[in-house]
């Protein structure tokens, strides 16, 4: 019986349930995960060192308020990518080549000077930050359209376990940040990971265009056709289509070339706002748009909290004289507890993802982070230290990695391409940092970390009672979203 079920495990975790063509192009999407989420988690530790080093705690606040600002150029490069590529290989490598330019000259730098410069240290904070929510949202979102339902509960498990294996090779690499040459090493890993990443992706869409179609490949000529087509099959452009199919380069056209020229910026222009409007119109996306990054609100409070007693604990100075070798232990400490949230991640979705997912259905996953989140806010209110912050953060990080991030997955693959695309960019990049803001706000008017209320300058009451009152409204939205869901799937209907 033990090795029956273990042979289950095991074939579940190699994706036997699929065609070989489909096992394959999934394998190379879990690579390209894998170094997603290793580059993030090993080189945001050593971001975080260098900005607390260059700029100081006490920015910290001030920078994350700004993101927002820098996302929505970002935003709007990335959508209008989108619109005029028409195409996930190549849209995966256009991004990723632009980042691998800004790493590898913030690692020039790093080469020429011992430390950083402020203004090369804000580069990278912006960088690291924005990258780490592009890169899933950009891969998750080629993912969700080539699969169907039935697909992505097969697969998406197994692909979050890989990359969490990912995310514990880049944190294990952290933690030994003197043997690959320091920060700077990590900076030209980072830049050549990202090159590799792109053709990882452009692999397993070339796979994926050549498998058969879902309906095809599980035998069955029934179903849903909008399951079976995803953007990798010629499709043409929204502003092709209108012109009756024809190109905007094809030589009867040239003459009117100004003129289709204007209609296509014009239409590349909608389209990089078309997210804001699929999310204001459907109910159901603006769900998605709340429970994506619900969890940051409380969880930047956290981690702003934990790295002020980080930093407290290994500062750059002790009256006015420099410690060598602090910066590296704060970015070995920051990777150690990485490693933490990557095993902890890991395990759960092997053993406990798809299990809850069939038990209760996203439902059930979607409340189980509201609830962890509001007891460890709860707890560092009671109880506020160095340890108590640094292990509730370890348990609100696991659930998010291996329950919430996966089941907010789940709810785009019965959507439409467009909603996958457009409003899933605007939902998890601006959404995540709109929050992230909120909480931003808090930190730098309420627990800012100043000398005049040191050595304490956390707010156990008004954080306690405003966590309580952010964490209701999420749940019963969660909840909603469930519900829908679970209709949609028993239906077989789509949002569009």
């Amino acid at each position: 019986m033990a090795c029956q079920s273990l042979q289950v495990f095991v074939d579940r975790q190699m994706l036997r349930e699929l065609p070989g063509a489909w096992r394959v192009a999934y394998l190379f999407f879990a690579f390209a995960y894998m170094l997603i989420l290793g580059t993030g988690l090993m080189i945001n530790p050593a971001t975080i060192s260098i900005f607390l080093d260059s700029v100081g705690v006490k920015e910290q606040p001030v920078a994350q308020t700004y993101l927002p600002l820098v996302l929505l150029p970002v935003l709007f490069i990335y959508n209008f990518f989108w619109a005029a590529l028409q195409s996930p290989q190549r849209l995966v490598l256009v991004v990723c080549s632009v980042y691998a330019v800004i790493y590898s000259i913030i690692a020039i730098e790093s080469f020429q000077h011992q430390h950083i410069s402020a203004r090369w240290a804000w580069v990278l904070f912006y960088a690291t930050n924005t990258k780490s929510v592009l890169f899933p949202v950009m891969l998750w979102s080629v993912m969700n359209d080539l699969s169907s339902t039935q697909y992505s509960k097969i697969a998406y498990p197994a692909l979050v376990s890989a990359g969490q294996l990912g995310g514990l090779a880049g944190s294990l690499l952290a933690t030994a940040v003197k043997d690959v040459g320091g920060s700077s090493g990590l900076l030209i890993m980072q830049a050549a990971a990202l090159l590799i990443i792109a053709g990882m992706v452009w692999i397993a869409c070339m796979l994926a265009a050549r498998a058969p179609a879902h309906d095809e490949a599980l035998g069955n000529g029934s179903g849903d056709a909008r399951e079976a087509l995803t953007s990798l099959q010629p499709v043409e452009g929204q502003a092709v289509r209108q012109e009756g199919g024809s190109s905007f380069s094809a030589p009867e056209r040239q003459q009117n070339g100004c003129l289709l020229g204007l209609r296509a910026v014009a239409q590349k222009l909608w389209e990089t706002v078309e997210g804001i409007a699929l999310i204001l119109s459907r109910p159901y996306v603006a769900g998605i748009f709340w429970v994506a990054c619900a969890h940051l609100v409380p969880r930047v409070l956290l981690d702003y909290q934990g790295t002020a007693l980080i930093n407290e604990r290994w500062p750059k100075k002790i009256h006015g004289v420099e410690i060598p070798g602090n910066t590296d232990k704060r970015t070995s400490f920051f990777a150690w507890c990485n490693v933490a949230n990557t095993v902890g991640a890991m395990l759960l979705s092997l053993c406990g993802l798809r299990g809850l997912v069939e038990c209760g259905g996203l439902l059930l996953t979607l409340l189980v982070l509201p609830t962890a989140m509001l007891m460890s806010v709860l707890l560092v209110c009671f109880h506020h230290d160095f340890w108590t912050v640094q292990a509730v953060l370890v348990v609100v990080n696991v659930v998010q990695y291996a329950l919430n991030g996966p089941s907010r997955e789940m709810l785009y693959v019965r959507t439409s391409k467009d909603i996958k695309y457009k409003a899933k960019s605007w939902s998890d990049m601006y959404g995540n940092f709109l929050q992230k803001t909120i909480a931003a706000q808090i930190n730098l008017h309420v627990n800012l970390e100043e000398d005049s209320c040191q050595p304490n300058c956390f707010k156990p009451f008004f954080t306690g009672v405003f966590t309580t009152a952010w964490v209701a409204v999420w749940a019963l939205i969660a909840g909603g979203l469930g519900v829908k869901h679970a209709r949609l799937v028993k239906k077989n209907e789509f949002v569009s």
